[in-house]
């Protein structure tokens, strides 16, 4: 079956190169936005990145990413560090001499490889995971769901999310084992890759809980590691900027309109969506966008609906609603058709959803999206 996932895999990989290619053909890169692509920052005009095939996967964060991986912070501290981390790392040990040299090329291939195996690892360790309480059938049609959602390409982006995936997926699997201390170190480096990774620590409790049948026991000690990695991002933004939380105040910078400060009742947020689609012209790239994140809204909204309906186990439903409620609770969904590719429950839902013709739908507006998506993602258009 493992066999079946590398297949669905490459394929994805491979369909992936198809938009590049028409993009390059047809699509300008958006004027003015030239500093959210890689090659703005090559010295070398001539390197390898510079091909079209190649330089999109780190448009926008991950041109910051790889800043990080190469020179540290300097700023940027709303990029959590374990990936720029692990970019660095896995660079030293096969170009030393390299490392700090952001936009090498032996960096550059070093990041598309490690997001690629982080990610196809994750695909096989979600299918072990959902072969515990279900069919086969229901295991296979989650991963396809989730490499057709429209968004999918950050997976193969130098971007966190495969690794958030990743290490999501384990702390479950390895929960569903009670084996607690692999599950609570994979949670601890959870919450030291995303902030919304903080979601691990009430779904491992819950878990463990259910497993075993109170939380008063020696075994729970190392549920304490799950919040290791906040506390250690939190300590270094102390010492670097004098501001434990400087890593929320800075999202307040990006110009998007997220609120670091309190928290916005969803329903204001939903009717400033509802304001900008009837007054901004369908004209402006930025009333598409407006619609992609309302949809992805009520798409994960109802997904995770489902998955409640369906009984999908509880401690998945926490991560997914937490994960959700961070990010849409700042006054803003900028960024959600990315952040909901990440939460696993809802593709568990849609697969348990009995409906052909919505999974039917589902799949060919995926197809369609992706690629008219990362066509202009590839080309300065933010996206998510």
């Amino acid at each position: 079956m493992f066999k079946k996932i590398v297949l669905f895999f490459l394929f994805w990989r491979f369909f992936l190169f198809i938009p590049l290619f028409i993009a390059q053909a047809f699509v300008e890169f958006r004027q003015g936005y030239a500093y959210t692509s890689p090659l703005y920052f090559l010295s070398d005009k001539h390197s390898l990145i510079s091909n079209f095939f190649l330089s999109p996967w780190a448009n926008f964060d991950g041109v910051y990413y790889l800043l990080i991986a190469a020179n540290g912070y300097t700023a940027n501290a709303g990029f959590f560090p374990l990936f720029p981390l692990s970019l660095h790392l896995t660079t030293s040990i096969f170009a030393p001499d390299k490392s700090g040299l952001p936009f090498h090329s032996i960096q550059y291939f070093t990041a598309l490889l490690l997001v690629g195996l982080y990610f196809l690892i994750a695909l096989i360790a979600l299918y072990k995971l959902l072969r515990i309480d279900y069919k086969d059938s229901v295991a296979l049609s989650t991963i396809v769901f989730i490499l057709l959602f429209p968004t999918s390409f950050f997976f193969a982006s130098i971007y966190s999310e495969s690794l958030f995936l990743l290490l999501s997926v384990l702390a479950f699997y390895f929960a569903r084992k009670k084996r607690w201390i692999l599950a609570s170190l994979c949670g601890g480096l959870l919450t030291a890759t995303r902030l919304v990774g903080i979601a691990i620590i009430p779904a491992l409790i819950c878990e463990f809980i259910k497993g075993e049948k109170t939380l008063f026991k020696t075994k729970a000690l190392p549920l304490f590691f799950t919040i290791l990695g906040i506390l250690s991002y939190t300590w270094f933004n102390l010492q670097k900027w004098g501001n434990a939380f400087y890593f929320i105040e800075t999202q307040g910078d990006l110009q998007n309109n997220r609120s670091v400060t309190t928290p916005i009742f969803i329903p204001q947020t939903i009717y400033r969506y509802i304001k900008i689609m009837t007054t901004v012209s369908p004209s402006h790239f930025e009333w598409w966008v407006a619609l992609l994140e309302i949809s992805t809204f009520i798409f994960t909204v109802l997904m995770l609906f489902v998955a409640w309906k369906k009984r999908l186990r509880l401690s998945y439903i926490i991560f997914g609603a937490v994960c959700f409620l961070i990010p849409i609770s700042s006054g803003t969904f900028t960024g959600l058709p990315r952040y909901s590719l990440v939460l696993f429950p809802i593709f568990i839902a849609l697969a348990l959803v009995k409906s052909k013709i919505i999974k039917t739908v589902y799949s060919i507006v995926g197809i369609i999206l992706l690629f008219i998506l990362f066509l202009l993602f590839s080309k300065g258009y933010y996206i998510a």
